[in-house]
């Protein structure tokens, strides 16, 4: 499994997990981790916009993606 940061560097951020609709919330500097088998990553596509991060995942219902926190714990399965 493979891991992709995802960071809110400048203030608050909305990262959105599609399809699905999944949404977390980020303060500033703070961040969360998709796991995800290496194979699917070329085909993940990340929008980014001010205060916002869209996450279009291949696959949907196939395969699995986890959502982990800053400690690296498990907040939820992607599916």
């Amino acid at each position: 499994m493979m891991k992709m940061k995802l960071a809110a560097t400048d203030g608050p951020a909305r990262v959105t997990f599609e399809p699905g609709g999944v949404v977390f919330m980020l303060a500033a500097e703070e961040f969360i981790t998709l796991q995800l088998d290496p194979s699917l990553a070329p085909s993940v596509e990340i929008n980014i916009w001010p205060n916002g991060i869209a996450v279009w995942l291949p696959y949907p219902g196939e395969s699995d993606y986890i959502v982990l926190d800053s400690s690296n714990r498990e907040m939820t399965r992607l599916w």
